[in-house]
C-alpha cells in the first residue's frame, strides 16, 4: 500500500494505491464540497434514537463535521484496513479527529471476536454510515464482512429512494383506524402453512396447489404480486400481504373483489392500494422504522420484521400467528427461465441475463442460475432467519430457482403429504 498526500484548490486529499488500484480517499477537486454534500445527506437518514456508527476513517473531514454537527452523539468510527489506520495515526489528519469529545475510533481487527459481535449487533440502517473509502479499503480476510456492509448499504439506498412515499402512506394509512396484530399471535395453533410468492416456478405447481386449496387442510398466505395468478387458478388464498409503498402495487388489486380474504399490510404501504381492498384488513407496524415503532409502542403492537421484501415479511407474519411446519412456494430468488415472475403476474418481464450479473446455487444444486443484487439479499434474509429459528419446520418446496441454505428442499407433494399425515 502506497499512500500520498495530494493537495486540491481547497484542501488536501488522499491518494493510495492498493491492490492494483488508485483510491482517492475524497474528492480530488474539492474535499470540502463533498464532505458538505456526504454529511448532509448522512444526517437526514439518521435515527434521532441512536448513536452513529461510520465506516472508514477516509481523511477524517467528514467525520469531524459530523461531530461538530451533532455534538450530542455518541460517533464510533470502524477502520477495516490495518496499514491504513497505522498511518492514519502519525499523520497530520489524525489531532483533528483526535480533539472529537464524541467520537471513537476503532481499529475492527484489534477487536475481540465478542466485540465485532456486538458491534454489528448495533448497527442497523438508521444509523450506519459507509464512506466510500471504508469500503474501498476493506482486506480481502474480511470479504464476508465487506459482503455484508454493501448488503446494508443496498437497502438504506432503497430506503432513502422511497423516504419520501413512505412516510405520506405513514400519515394516510394510520387514519385508516385499521386494528394491529398484537392479539393474533399464534391464532392458528401450529397449522401448517404454504407461502405462496409469484416467481416463474409458481406455474408448475399450481394444479397441486388447487387440490390443496380445495381440501382446506393448510393455511394458504400469498404475496400481492401472486394473487392474481392465483385466482386465476381457482384459488384464493387465506389472506395476502402487501408492503411496497410504491404505487405499482395498484395492478395487484385493481378489479379484485376479495371480500372474506384477510389483508395485511404494512404501514408505509401504498394508500390507495390498501384502500382498494373490500374485505378484512390489518396493519403492521415494521422494526426499523422509527414511526412505526413509536406508534406499536404507543398502541402495544407488535412489530414485523420486513427483510425488505414481501415475502420475507409475510415469513415472519405467518410465524407470528403461529405456523406449523412451514413451505415456500414460488419463491425462485432468482430469473428462472429468463423469467421475473409467474404468469398472470402483472410484473412479468422476461429477464435479459446479460444484465443479470450475479449468479447463485440452483435449487437442485447442479448449476448456476442468474439473479440480482436485491433477490441475494432476500436470500441470505431467508437463510439467516431459517439459522436464527431452529426450531421452526422450514422447507423451500419452490422446485426452481435458487437453493436457500437452512432450509430443507422437498417437493411440494412431498411437503403436503408428511403435514396431512403428520396432522
Amino acid at each position: 500500500m502506497n499512500i500520498s498526500i495530494v493537495e486540491t484548490k481547497t484542501i488536501p486529499t488522499i491518494k493510495i494505491e492498493y491492490n492494483n488500484k488508485n483510491i482517492i480517499l475524497h474528492s480530488k477537486y474539492d474535499p470540502i464540497r463533498e464532505v458538505n454534500a456526504w454529511c448532509k445527506n448522512a444526517i437526514a437518514g439518521l435515527s434521532k434514537q441512536q448513536e452513529v456508527i461510520i465506516i472508514g476513517l477516509g481523511a477524517g473531514y467528514h467525520i469531524k463535521q459530523l461531530s461538530e454537527l451533532l455534538p450530542e452523539k455518541k460517533i464510533t468510527v470502524v477502520e477495516f484496513n490495518d496499514d491504513y489506520y497505522r498511518w492514519f495515526k502519525t499523520s497530520p489528519f489524525y489531532e483533528k479527529v483526535y480533539r472529537c469529545i464524541n467520537v471513537i475510533v476503532k481499529q475492527y481487527n484489534s477487536l475481540s471476536s465478542t466485540e465485532q459481535q456486538e458491534l454489528f449487533t448495533g448497527i442497523s440502517s438508521s444509523n450506519l454510515l459507509i464512506h466510500k473509502s471504508g469500503l474501498d479499503l476493506i482486506p480481502s480476510k474480511c470479504k464476508k464482512v465487506k459482503e455484508i456492509l454493501d448488503d446494508m448499504q443496498f437497502k438504506k439506498h432503497s430506503i432513502k429512494n422511497q423516504i419520501g412515499n413512505m412516510k405520506a402512506n405513514f400519515t394516510y394509512n394510520s387514519q385508516l383506524q385499521d386494528e394491529g396484530i398484537g392479539k393474533l399471535k399464534n391464532m392458528y395453533g401450529n397449522k401448517p402453512m404454504i407461502l405462496i410468492s409469484a416467481g416463474p416456478s409458481l406455474d408448475k405447481q399450481m394444479t397441486l396447489l388447487k387440490r390443496i386449496h380445495k381440501e382446506g387442510k393448510v393455511v394458504l398466505g400469498a404475496v400481492g404480486t401472486a394473487l392474481k395468478p392465483l385466482i386465476k387458478n381457482n384459488i384464493t388464498p387465506d389472506f395476502f400481504s402487501i408492503i411496497d409503498p410504491n404505487p405499482g402495487t395498484y395492478e395487484q388489486l385493481k378489479n379484485l373483489d376479495l371480500p372474506i380474504t384477510t389483508l395485511y399490510y404494512l404501514s408505509t404501504a401504498y394508500h390507495e392500494t390498501i384502500t382498494l381492498h373490500t374485505g378484512p384488513r390489518y396493519i403492521m407496524w415494521q422494526e426499523g422504522y422509527e414511526d412505526a415503532e413509536k406508534k406499536a409502542a404507543q398502541l402495544g403492537d407488535s412489530l414485523i420484521q420486513t427483510g425488505g421484501s414481501v415475502a420475507t415479511a409475510l415469513l415472519d407474519l405467518m410465524v407470528y400467528l403461529g405456523a406449523g411446519p412451514l413451505a415456500l412456494v414460488g419463491q425462485d430468488l432468482a430469473f428462472t427461465n429468463g423469467l421475473s415472475h409467474a404468469n398472470y403476474a402483472h410484473a412479468q418481464r422476461d429477464v435479459n441475463e446479460t444484465l443479470a450479473t450475479l449468479t447463485t446455487l440452483d435449487y437442485h444444486r447442479t448449476e448456476q442460475v442468474p439473479t440480482a443484487k436485491n433477490l441475494t439479499i432476500y436470500r441470505k434474509w431467508f437463510e439467516d432467519y431459517a439459522l436464527n429459528h431452529g426450531n421452526l419446520e422450514l422447507y423451500n418446496c419452490t422446485e426452481g430457482g435458487a437453493y436457500i441454505n437452512h432450509w430443507e428442499h422437498i417437493r411440494l407433494k412431498e411437503f403436503y403429504e408428511k403435514v396431512i399425515y403428520i396432522g
